[in-house]
């Protein structure tokens, strides 16, 4: 069986915390470890945009590293442009447009939308 969970991180290259899932899932009102056959597609491609604005709002790191004993794991940077950051809202409101739900802005500071 394929977990809500795993169908929706299978649908991006970025790994989300298990915070931003869970708080996608909860937001949308999806039961955790629920199949994904279970959850309608409306579901699934609002919590596809949800996602999409988490990723909107990730900066770029560098890799990190964390230790205990003899274990390591290391994951690799991460670079968010603005052409990306673009890119991942207009993707989220062209799905939350699909069913009527609010659209979401950002403009600079300067107030131009202009990227």
């Amino acid at each position: 069986m394929t977990t809500i969970e795993q169908y929706l991180k299978g649908l991006f290259a970025y790994d989300f915390s298990d915070a931003n899932m869970t708080s996608v899932l909860l937001k949308r009102d999806i039961e955790a470890g629920v199949s994904h056959a279970e959850v309608s597609t409306e579901l699934k491609d609002l919590a596809q945009a949800d996602l999409y604005m988490v990723l909107f709002n990730v900066f770029s790191q560098g890799n990190q590293t964390v230790s205990k004993g003899n274990w390591t794991r290391s994951f690799g940077s991460v670079n968010v442009g603005i052409t990306d950051r673009k890119s991942f809202l207009d993707a989220a409101n062209r799905i939350y447009a699909r069913y009527g739900e609010a659209s979401v802005s950002y403009s600079m500071k300067d107030g131009t939308n202009l990227w």
